[in-house]
């Protein structure tokens, strides 16, 4: 799960066009590297940072979890 995470919100992140070490900043990291373990996951993020992860990314939480194509998929 964690790996699927990562990758979420990295892509998520690059679509924004936000580097690593902005993004780490913006949700309260010191360091990039955390960001860049969580991407590729090896660490896993956490619970308490998905809220603040998915307002920075401004996206709705659910958009950290499932790709857009599914989440209309789901409303249709």
């Amino acid at each position: 799960m964690k790996e699927l995470l990562g990758a979420r919100i990295k892509q998520l992140r690059i679509k924004k066009r936000m580097t690593q070490d902005t993004f780490a900043k913006r949700i309260g990291y010191k360091h990039a590297s955390i960001i860049s373990e969580i991407e590729s996951g090896k660490k896993s993020i956490s619970t308490d940072k998905l809220p603040i992860v998915a307002n920075v990314l401004e996206v709705d939480i659910n958009a950290l979890f499932f790709e857009e194509k599914v989440l209309v998929s789901r409303t249709d």
